[in-house]
C-alpha cells in the first residue's frame, strides 16, 4: 500500500488489495475515491496506519514524518490525561487567572486542565457538578494563547440563556450570542446585517442540538476553532441527522470536548458517536456498523435486538478511561444531606376497579400474543413489540401509571384505508383522586417559607396539579414549566418571593437550571428513567445550597407507582419487555 498526503486534513491510501482496502475505510473512516483503488482519511486517523504495516507501506513525501507526528501527538495526550487526573486530592497545576465571581473548586480545576492541554476529551459528571465554570475558563484561556478565535457551546435549548448569564459571572470581559435559528445565524455568522455594527465577531457562540443541523448548512467550514458539547449524550443516535452533521462539519475541528453525566446508562453504543465527534482516534473502529459488529451481537433475525459480547462492557469502558475523567458528586462537592420521604395513599373503590381491569386486560393482551409466538420456548426478542396489538398494551401500561395519579390519556390506535397508525387522545379525570389529596396534604406540611418544585411527566397532570394548588392556597402563587413555556423565564420567575410552588415536566426542567434557592421536591410521579429524575433532582442539590434538600416521593400503593420507586432506589432505568411487564405486575413483589 502506498500512504501519500493528499491536503491539510487528509491522508490518501492506495492499495490494490480491495479487501484489505475495506478493513481500512472501516477503521479510519475512509472515503472511497471514484473509479481507482484508493481511499482518503483524516489526518487523526493516521495513528492506526501503522496497524496495517505487516502488509507492507510505500510512503509518499513527508507522509511518514507527519503519521509520526500524529502518533506522538496521540500518545502525549495519553501521558498528559494521566498526569492530570493523578493530581486530583494532590498538588494541582492551575495557572488561570479567574476573573469571574467564584473561587475554583478541586474538581473544576481538574476539568479545566482536560479542556486547557488535550486536544480533546470526555468529562463525565453528575448534575450539579458545576461544569460549564471550567469550560469557560478553558475558552478564555485557549483565546488568550491565541489558538482559538471562536468557540461554539452546544448545548439544550432552555439551557442557552444560563450559558450567557454564566458568561457574566465566570469570564465577563468574553463576548457572546445565541444561535436562535438558521436565518438568525446566517446573519450573525455571515456578517448579513444591515445595521453595520451588528456584524461583529463574537469570542462564544451559542447553540442547540435540536437547530444545529439547519445553523451548521449556514456556517462556513473552519469557522470555530473550539467546539463544547454540554449533554454530550445528544448526539447518541448514529442515525440522526444532527448527529450526522456535527460529526461532519467538526471533522478537522483541531479543539473539541464532551461533557455528560454518563455515556453509558444502559445501552453499551450510546458512548459512541460522542467520542466519533472528538475524533476517529479516539475509538477502534471509525464506522458505528463495524464497531457494532465487533463488540455486540443480535440475538433476533431482523437485526433490530443487539447485545454486548461477553467482555464487552469491560473493553469499552476501557476505551472511555483513556481520554475521560469521572465525578461524582458526592465525592467533590460538600452538600447538606439529601433528605429522602415516601409519603403513600390507597386508590377509591372505583379507581380500584379501574385500576384492576387494566391491568388484566394487559396481562391478558400479553399473554395471548406470548401463547401465539414463534419464541415462546425460546429467548424473548421483543420483535411483537412493533405491531398494532403491542403498542395497545404498551399504552395500557402507560394508563396504569396515570390511574394510579388521578386520570388516565384514552388513546385508541388503529390503521386507516392506508394502513398509517392513527392515535385519538382525551383526558378523563377521575371523581376521586387519592394522590392529588395527598399532595396538597404534603405541600401543607412543608414549612410557609419553602419554595417547592412539584414534578410530573404528564401535561395533563400539571395542570390538575395547578388548579388543585391554586384552590388550596390561593391563585397566583404557583408556576408551571412545560411545553412551550420558557425553562429559564419561568426559573427565573420562581425567584420571586410572589410564588410558593412551580409545577414542572423533568424533560422541561429537569436539567442544566440552577434552583439552589428551593430545597424541596415532591415527585407527583416518575418517569422510568432514572438518569431524567436524578437530574431534576440536581437542580437543588448542588454547589451553592446551604440546606438539605428534601425529595418526597408520592405514590399509590399496590401499584405500578411501587415498581418505578424500586427500579429507581435501585438507580436503573425501567426499561422492560412486554412479557417481562405481564410477570412483574402478577407479581410486583419479586422485582
Amino acid at each position: 500500500m502506498r500512504i501519500e498526503i493528499l491536503d491539510k486534513n487528509h491522508f490518501v491510501i492506495g492499495c490494490d488489495d480491495r479487501d484489505l482496502l475495506g478493513v481500512m475505510q472501516e477503521h479510519m473512516s475512509g472515503k472511497k475515491i471514484f473509479r481507482v483503488n484508493k481511499i482518503s482519511i483524516p489526518l487523526k486517523a493516521g495513528t492506526k496506519i501503522y496497524r496495517f504495516e505487516r502488509y507492507g507501506i510505500e510512503w509518499g513525501r513527508g507522509a511518514k514524518e507527519l503519521v509520526d507526528q500524529i502518533d506522538s501527538n496521540a500518545v502525549k495526550r495519553r501521558k498528559t490525561i494521566d498526569k492530570i487526573k493523578s493530581q486530583y486530592g494532590g498538588d494541582i497545576k492551575f495557572e488561570y487567572d479567574c476573573k469571574g465571581i467564584y473561587t475554583p473548586l478541586e474538581h473544576q480545576k481538574i476539568m479545566y486542565n482536560f479542556m486547557v492541554y488535550p486536544d480533546v476529551s470526555n468529562i463525565m459528571a453528575d448534575t450539579g457538578t458545576c461544569k460549564t465554570g471550567p469550560y469557560l475558563w478553558a475558552i478564555d484561556e485557549r483565546i488568550k494563547r491565541g489558538q482559538v478565535k471562536k468557540a461554539l457551546i452546544i448545548t439544550m435549548s432552555d439551557l442557552k440563556p444560563n450559558v450567557l448569564e454564566e458568561m457574566e459571572k465566570q469570564v465577563p470581559h468574553l463576548t457572546g450570542v445565541i444561535l436562535k435559528g438558521k436565518a438568525q445565524s446566517d446573519k450573525i455568522i455571515n456578517k448579513k446585517y444591515t445595521v453595520k455594527k451588528k456584524n461583529v465577531d463574537y469570542d462564544i457562540y451559542i447553540g442547540n442540538y435540536e437547530q444545529m443541523f439547519s445553523v451548521l448548512t449556514v456556517t462556513p467550514d473552519d469557522y470555530f476553532d473550539m467546539v463544547v458539547l454540554d449533554e454530550a449524550h445528544r448526539i447518541g443516535a448514529p442515525g440522526s441527522r444532527q448527529t450526522k452533521e456535527i460529526v461532519k462539519k467538526f471533522e478537522f475541528c483541531k479543539y473539541k470536548y464532551i461533557l455528560s453525566g454518563t455515556l453509558l446508562s444502559n445501552n453499551l453504543m450510546s458512548f459512541y458517536m460522542p467520542f466519533r465527534f472528538l475524533g476517529p482516534d479516539t475509538i477502534p473502529y471509525a464506522k458505528y456498523w463495524s464497531f457494532r459488529g465487533e463488540f455486540m451481537h443480535t440475538v433476533d433475525p431482523d437485526g433490530h435486538i443487539w447485545k454486548p459480547n461477553h467482555g464487552s462492557r469491560e473493553k469499552v469502558s476501557k476505551i472511555i478511561g483513556a481520554i475521560s475523567v469521572r465525578f461524582k458528586k458526592e465525592e467533590c462537592l460538600d452538600l447538606p444531606p439529601l433528605i429522602r420521604e415516601t409519603n403513600t395513599c390507597d386508590m377509591e373503590p372505583g379507581q380500584r376497579r379501574l385500576y384492576t381491569e387494566m391491568k388484566s386486560d394487559l396481562i391478558t393482551m400479553v399473554d395471548d400474543m406470548c401463547d401465539q409466538c414463534d419464541q415462546k420456548d425460546k429467548l424473548c426478542d421483543g420483535n411483537c413489540e412493533d405491531n398494532i396489538v403491542a403498542s395497545n398494551a404498551l399504552v395500557l401500561t402507560e394508563k396504569l401509571r396515570q390511574i394510579a395519579s388521578g386520570f388516565y390519556i384514552n388513546t385508541r390506535i388503529s390503521v386507516n384505508n392506508a394502513g398509517r397508525e392513527i392515535k385519538k387522545r382525551n383526558v378523563i379525570y377521575l371523581n376521586e383522586n387519592p394522590k392529588l389529596r395527598l399532595l396538597i396534604q404534603t405541600l401543607n406540611n412543608i414549612p410557609p417559607d419553602s419554595k417547592v418544585i412539584v414534578w410530573s411527566t404528564y401535561v395533563p397532570a400539571i395542570s390538575m396539579i395547578k388548579k388543585a394548588i391554586d384552590k388550596a392556597f390561593g391563585p397566583d402563587r404557583c408556576l408551571t414549566c412545560y411545553e412551550k413555556q420558557n425553562a429559564f423565564e419561568q426559573v427565573k420567575r420562581f425567584q420571586d418571593p410572589q410564588y410558593t410552588w412551580i409545577v414542572a415536566n423533568p424533560s422541561k426542567m429537569g436539567h442544566g437550571h440552577n434552583i439552589q434557592f428551593s430545597n424541596y421536591s415532591v415527585f407527583f410521579n416518575n418517569s422510568y428513567s432514572y438518569i431524567k429524575k436524578d437530574q431534576a433532582e440536581g437542580r437543588q442539590n448542588r454547589k451553592g445550597q446551604t440546606k438539605s434538600v428534601t425529595v418526597i416521593e408520592l405514590a399509590t400503593r399496590r401499584t405500578i407507582d411501587e415498581i418505578i420507586l424500586k427500579a429507581m432506589e435501585k438507580k436503573i432505568d425501567l426499561s422492560l419487555s412486554l412479557s417481562q411487564w405481564s410477570r412483574i405486575l402478577k407479581r410486583p413483589d419479586r422485582f
